[in-house]
Formats: C-alpha cells, structure tokens, sequence
C-alpha cells in the first residue's frame, strides 16, 4: 500500500524532472512514458476466500484440539481521498473497513473455546490512513504514513486504548531519475503481529514502458508487468501481521485476551479496465504463516495461552475499483 500511494506522490516529481529534460507535457515521448502505469485507486470492494486448511490449537489451559477451517472469508471496502495536493506537498486520507469470518468442522473437541468464539463473533476492523510526501531540495523528499484501527472481534469505543492498533512508517529518499526512487527508514507496526519496530528499504524503478518494480523491504515485493493501459499483471511477495482484541469470556479467568498472527504471502495478480474509471482485479495466491497466538493484553509470543498451528493454504481474492478518469489524472499530473 506504501510503494502504491507513493508511485502516485511522485507523480509531481516525475513531471519537475521531465520539465528540467525540456520535454513538453505534450511530446509523445512523455505521453508514451506515462502510458503504462496503473493509476490510483480511490474506492475498492474485495472479497478473499482461503481455501480449506488445518489447524492445530495447543494450550496449557484449554487443552489441545483440532479442527477444519472450511470456510475463511474476508470482505472489505477501502476509499482514498486527497486533502492536499500542491507542489512539494501532498497529503492522502484513507478509511478502510475489514469483516473476517470463519467456519469450522471436524473439531475433535467440539465445544473448544477458540474455535466456538471465531465462529460466532467475526474479526473486524476499523481503521483510518493517512499519507504524507514532503518534496526536499535537490530531489530528496520525506514521506510518513500512519494508520489507527480499531481492531476487536466487537468494535467498540469500551476499552478504547486496548482495541485501538497503530502503525507508522517513515521514509527519507531519493528521486535518481524520472522513474527511480531510492529510500531508507523505519517502521512500526503488527506487521509481525505483535509491536515490532524494524528499518526500511525503498526501491522504485519503472524500468521500461511495461515493466516497473516496487520493492519495500522487508514488507513487500512487487514486479509489474504492463501490456497496456488497460491491463496490468502482479507478482507480489508481502509480510502481512494484525493483532485483534477479544473481548468476554473466551478463556476462563480472561476476558480480554489478544488475538496476533502474521504470514507470508506469495500472489499473481490481474487489473483490468471495464470502463475508463471502473476495473477489476483478481489475485491467486499462497499464504504460509509465520505465527498465530493468543495472549493477554500487551504480552508476546513467549507468554502467549494459546498457541495455532495453521496449515499454508492458497486463497484467492477478487475486486472491484474506481480510479480516476484519465483525462481528470492527466490533468492533475499536468500531462493533459
């Protein structure tokens, strides 16, 4: 999501660069450049479905069990809108929604208080995102991003400091050429699904009129492929972690508990244009976890109560966006 709204932050930058070549907005040479890239999405509905898995819960208090997970799936909407958009400086609001449900089978115990909960009370999130790109003297910029969320099984504004999950990124960079960026800084996050801090590395490069890639390390991992404007082709390598309030009597003696996972995943992924500002996507793709646990409130993985063993899994996802119509975007960079 970062390299996304950053490739179109550094759309001001790309056009000082291409007035310093003496390239006109409207030269061919530019227009042909442009030609290819993926434009911004605004408003996006997706649906994930995983396909059937094992899991494996293990517990000194609750004792061990197994089950099937014949039904894992994710619904969500996200919007994008600008707040700021001016030379040297744009800010990029967001607002997202995430419901998460599962349903299980085949559980050797089948009152097992996890496997009940997940099934009765979905995972949701709330959360806000906000982007900033600050452009620097001699083509450096600054960029930050922050996102709140509200993350619990029953969203709501009881326990507020408990549900409440931030994350922030912050990088310092470079702009090498119109279509290079290099960067370097930190983040803090669930990307590992308890808080962890750890650096960052950014490297953007459109390195021919199809063919651009987004590396930001060690979160994600993007080569596009672009036969068109109208059609573009992913293969993407993403860490991807969240931490979610439990609230009530799910264990007993703890009725506020953490529910923290994280997994690797391995997709391909297809846009494509139905009309001008409408497309849609569909990704395939392999999820391998890393971890998944349940512990109290601010405790990690050493003292986690219940600890999942999940079974790597294929998933695929499919969606639909709005983007802004071309001659509006053309407009805005100041290339139409």
């Amino acid at each position: 999501m970062i390299c996304s709204v950053l490739s179109v932050c550094f759309g001001d930058l790309r056009a000082q660069a291409d007035e310093k070549l003496s390239i006109k907005s409207t030269s061919p040479i530019k227009a042909a450049a442009d030609r290819y890239k993926p434009r911004p999405k605004f408003i996006v509905f997706e649906v994930e479905s995983l396909g059937k898995f094992n899991v494996n819960a293990l517990s000194d208090l609750a004792g061990n069990a197994s089950a099937r997970v014949r039904e894992n799936l994710v619904r969500q909407v996200k919007v994008k809108f600008p707040i700021i958009l001016k030379e040297g400086l744009n800010v990029i609001g967001g607002v997202d929604y995430r419901h998460e449900q599962f349903k299980f089978d085949m559980a050797s115990e089948p009152d097992y208080p996890l496997f009940q909960r997940f099934e009765d009370k979905p995972l949701k999130r709330i959360s806000t995102n906000f982007y900033l790109k600050k452009t620097l003297k001699n083509k450096r910029f600054v960029f930050a991003y922050l996102n709140n969320s509200l993350n619990s099984d029953v969203p709501q504004f009881n326990n507020f400091e408990d549900q409440l999950k931030a994350s922030v990124s912050f990088i310092y960079g470079k702009q090498a050429n119109p279509n290079k960026q290099i960067g370097y800084g930190v983040s803090f996050g669930y990307d590992l699904g308890q808080p962890s801090v750890f650096p960052l590395f950014i490297y953007n490069h459109d390195f021919s009129l199809h063919w651009g890639l987004q590396l930001l390390l060690p979160k994600s991992a993007q080569l596009r492929y672009s036969p068109s404007n109208s059609m573009h082709f992913y293969a993407i390598t993403e860490l991807k972690g969240a931490s979610y309030h439990i609230q009530g009597d799910v264990l007993n003696g703890f009725d506020q508990l953490e529910f923290r996972r994280s997994s690797v995943r391995f997709n391909l992924r297809v846009e494509h244009e139905i009309y001008d500002w409408l497309w849609f996507g569909v990704t395939a793709g392999y999820r391998v976890p890393i971890n998944i646990f349940l512990s109290e409130p601010r405790k990690n993985r050493r003292d986690s109560l219940v600890e999942v063993d999940a079974q790597s899994i294929q998933y695929y996802n499919f969606s639909i966006f709005i983007v802004p119509p071309t001659k509006l975007y053309n407009r805005a960079k100041g290339s139409g």
